[in-house]
């Protein structure tokens, strides 16, 4: 509820794509009635309804405090307490993340949640955060940051994860004395007892596509306006190439819009929390959140939770 797409089309596809999914999983949609009356009837779907519904232009912890009966309250009450094992939500990004912190424990070491997505590369998708969690960071928040994307990476199949800094040049002392001070800390990474090159220095924005680092870490302001222009950008490229292309390439522009179109990637992963919270975008396709489906399955399977706690304690409290 509360998104730009129809809530409607998001559940008819969930449920198009349940039978196509490698695994069985139960889900819960969580909606006005009127929504909810209208989804057919599955053996792996519960329906809870919500008398309201957290808005987009809603203030995020007004909204969380007085609408205690919306369906984004409900379901996080409901992972909190074990019901759910993970949710999802194209809603209120601000009332996501605050219900999120208020609702349930940080990870021992991390001082500040934020938020993880993919972007996809020449080699394989970047773990991008923080991309819009917390606009101001201190350089002990993007080690911790590192160690979840480390532990992300690695639940996706990556052994050895190396970690690149975003900054606006590829020296050591570029950039603020926050990102410097970062710098150091990520370097003492590679340092450690029985340690692989971790990290590998900081990363340009015009490089980071070339795909050579596997978590690319910076802070939430800078990570937005970062991923909202690679997203506009390739938006731009797709419909430019739309308007002008020929018939040999119309073929291969549903593979193209698969692969960079933002509307069809998986959402960002609320982490730092004792949960797993995926938030997609507003507008985002029902396959989009099938993707998610997959995603999120993957990291209850891979249990990413408990990764994130070893990469916490062997690179950010040293031990």
């Amino acid at each position: 509820m509360g998104c730009d797409t129809q809530p409607i089309n998001i559940a008819q596809g969930i449920l198009q794509a349940l039978s196509d999914l490698p695994f069985q999983l139960n889900v819960a949609f969580f909606g006005t009635s009127d929504v909810l009356e209208q989804i057919s009837q599955h053996p792996l779907i519960t329906l809870f309804p919500a008398q309201e519904v957290i808005s987009m232009d809603d203030d995020p912890l007004l909204a969380i405090r007085r609408k205690k009966n919306s369906s984004l309250c409900l379901a996080m009450n409901m992972l909190k307490d074990g019901t759910l094992d993970a949710l999802i939500s194209a809603g209120n990004t601000g009332a996501l993340i605050a219900a999120a912190t208020l609702s349930l424990p940080k990870l021992p070491g991390i001082d500040r949640p934020a938020l993880l997505t993919l972007l996809p590369t020449k080699k394989h998708p970047v773990a991008v955060l923080d991309v819009g969690a917390n606009p101001h960071v201190k350089a002990e928040y993007l080690l911790q940051y590192a160690a979840i994307g480390l532990a992300f990476q690695k639940c996706r199949g990556i052994e050895h994860p190396t970690i690149g800094l975003l900054n606006i040049g590829s020296e050591a002392e570029k950039g603020t004395p926050e990102l410097r001070n970062a710098y150091k800390a990520l370097e003492r990474l590679n340092h450690l007892p029985h340690a692989r090159k971790k990290f590998i220095g900081n990363i340009e924005g015009r490089d980071v596509f070339n795909g050579n680092v596997d978590v690319l870490v910076t802070d939430g302001f800078t990570g937005n306006v970062f991923l909202k222009t690679a997203e506009g950008i390739a938006s731009f490229i797709l419909q430019e190439i739309e308007a002008y292309a020929g018939d040999s390439l119309i073929l291969h522009l549903p593979l193209l819009r698969k692969r960079l179109h933002y509307a069809e990637y998986p959402g960002a992963v609320v982490s730092g929390i004792e949960g797993i919270v995926i938030k997609c975008h507003g507008d985002g396709s029902p396959n989009a959140f099938c993707e998610s489906l997959k995603a999120t399955c993957r990291l209850l399977e891979q249990d990413f939770l408990k990764r994130i706690k070893v990469e916490l304690t062997s690179n950010v409290l040293g031990t």
